[in-house]
């Protein structure tokens, strides 16, 4: 009987618990067993070991995306809390002052200004961030924010590349697929009704 994926996602870390940095992202392949290998009726000819075979890949898809979403959640959650001890041991940080008024009719002007004609305002592919650097000056909820926000964007891209490294996976499989069926089909059929016989 097939189950859904399940990943660690559903029990966060403890409040206690000491959470290394995440320094590595290749244990999110492993991902549990759908069927018991050892009472599981081996296929009955190709189509039918192509279907598992595919069944295994939409399967093993989104268990590794639950541990990836799991693994970047809790990477967010070191951040935060390291962040949190931090902040507690050296006190609160001092506000610093709001915007100048010139500052802040500078950016209503540039809200306001009219669109450039014939500019095209529309974004149509967005290139992948690159990690912002932590300036060395910067106060410590400003590091925090650059911190989670880089775990963000790397976590976007590593499940925006492993989506498409399983696209290419499956689409491979359907192909052989179609054609393990298309063979089936022909076998019954003369030489010249078959879907691969040339035509004159």
């Amino acid at each position: 009987m097939s189950q859904s994926a399940q990943s660690p996602a559903g029990t966060g870390p403890d409040a206690s618990e000491k959470i290394p940095v995440l320094s590595n992202i290749a244990p999110s392949i492993f991902v549990p067993l759908q069927d018991d290998l050892l009472t599981q009726e081996p296929p009955r000819n190709r189509i039918e070991r192509l279907k598992r075979i595919l069944q295994t890949i939409d399967y093993q898809r989104e268990g590794v995306k639950e541990n990836l979403l799991y693994m970047f959640e809790r990477e967010k959650t070191r951040i935060v809390r390291e962040a949190a001890e931090i902040e507690k041991a050296q006190g609160p940080p001092s506000i610093k002052p709001g915007l100048a008024l010139s500052e802040i009719d500078d950016i209503i002007a540039n809200m306001e200004a009219p669109a450039q004609p014939g500019r095209d305002y529309n974004v149509r592919d967005v290139p992948l961030p690159v990690p912002m650097m932590v300036p060395p000056n910067a106060s410590l909820r400003d590091k925090t924010v650059i911190q989670l926000l880089n775990v963000v964007e790397q976590g976007l891209g590593e499940l925006e590349g492993f989506e498409r490294h399983m696209a290419g996976i499956k689409d491979r499989y359907l192909v052989c697929l179609e054609q393990e069926m298309a063979r089936i089909d022909d076998a019954g059929k003369r030489p010249e009704e078959r879907s691969g016989a040339r035509r004159f």
